[in-house]
């Protein structure tokens, strides 16, 4: 019996790009900041600009990967999520497509 594809849908074309090492992991500092831009999908500008800052920091080998969906957060911002999550609310806000599932899964269940 042959295996099915399995191929990944994307919520959106827009979020950041980062830049994964040959080892696969991800360009960051030992804060856990991440080296990454935002973007829309295939954006060459913006893939050009995070492999220059790559070398700029002694990494040149390497890619830029796309990370449908995400959005830089400060610390702020990451901490209120977290709130937001403990109290069992979708943690961002801003992420739409969760947004509008729990809006659909109210109306179905007749809370909306």
């Amino acid at each position: 019996m042959k295996k099915p594809k399995i191929t990944p849908i994307e919520e959106s074309s827009f979020g950041v790009y980062v830049w994964q090492l040959p080892s696969g992991e991800v360009l960051g500092d030992t804060d856990g900041n991440i080296l990454n831009i935002p973007s829309e999908k295939y954006d060459l500008s913006k893939i050009a600009i995070i492999r220059k800052s790559a070398a700029y920091y002694g990494y040149p080998e390497g890619e830029a990967r796309f990370l449908s969906g995400r959005r830089r957060v400060t610390e702020e911002e990451y901490q209120e999520q977290k709130g937001r999550m403990a109290e069992g609310k979708t943690p961002d806000i801003y992420d739409a497509p969760a947004l509008l599932d729990e809006l659909a899964e109210r109306e179905q269940n007749g809370a909306g």
